[in-house]
């Protein structure tokens, strides 16, 4: 999957990552086939090698660490229950 263009530019200005953490935006939202509860905001995942996006979704308020050793794992683990 390619990237889009604000993810492109965010891994040009980041040229040493080689993942990137975000919030979903509400487009990206309701492209989910079951959205988040209420009470929950949903993230992605970007790997940058390839563009691949993994989706989950926190309790309102929680965060996930954004260092490339932390997200390089959970992507993998998201990617595997996806499977």
């Amino acid at each position: 999957m390619p990237l889009n263009d604000l993810d492109a530019t965010w891994f040009r200005i980041h040229p040493d990552r080689q993942f990137r953490l975000r919030k979903q935006s509400p487009a990206e939202l309701q492209q989910w086939p079951v959205p988040p509860e209420r009470d929950a905001t949903g993230w992605c995942i970007i790997r940058k090698h390839d563009g691949a996006m993994e989706l989950f979704a926190l309790a309102a308020g929680e965060t996930w660490g954004d260092s490339d050793e932390e997200l390089g794992p959970f992507f993998d683990h998201l990617a595997e229950k996806a499977a």
